[in-house]
């Protein structure tokens, strides 16, 4: 049975965080940022993020990093293995898959899905790895 008692919190914290600055880095302009703007076109001497958008953001990786978490506990995985399949299956299928439903209604390009769908793949297994490892 699942428990939220049994969950490594401080793994979780850190999933997300770690999801946070990686997706800090993907979006900055040398990396994704500049092909991710282009895509969904955004004027960059426009773009000014409201600052409350970062605290849903890791709100947002911290649920998704407890879900992991709980997932991991309740498959029994604790190897370095598990939580690279699980953090792939769920990135790729749940994000992924997310990430080109959206921009396929929205009539975006395969870009989009590329860059936002890429740094959720990255994320998922990240955050999998280490809720399943530290534990």
């Amino acid at each position: 049975m699942l428990s939220f008692n049994d969950l490594n919190w401080l793994a979780i914290v850190v999933a997300a965080l770690v999801f946070f600055a990686v997706g800090a880095v993907w979006y900055q302009p040398k990396v994704m940022g500049s092909r991710w703007m282009k895509a969904v076109e955004v004027d960059p001497s426009k773009a000014a993020p409201n600052p409350w958008i970062f605290i849903g953001t890791f709100v947002a990786y911290f649920l998704m990093a407890m879900v992991l978490a709980m997932l991991a506990q309740g498959m029994g995985a604790s190897s370095f293995g598990d939580g690279l399949v699980l953090g792939l299956c769920t990135g790729v299928v749940f994000v992924g898959a997310q990430a080109w439903v959206n921009a396929s209604y929205e009539g975006r390009s395969m870009n989009l899905v590329l860059v936002n769908g890429g740094v959720g793949v990255i994320g998922h297994v990240l955050m999998a790895v280490i809720v399943t490892l530290w534990t």
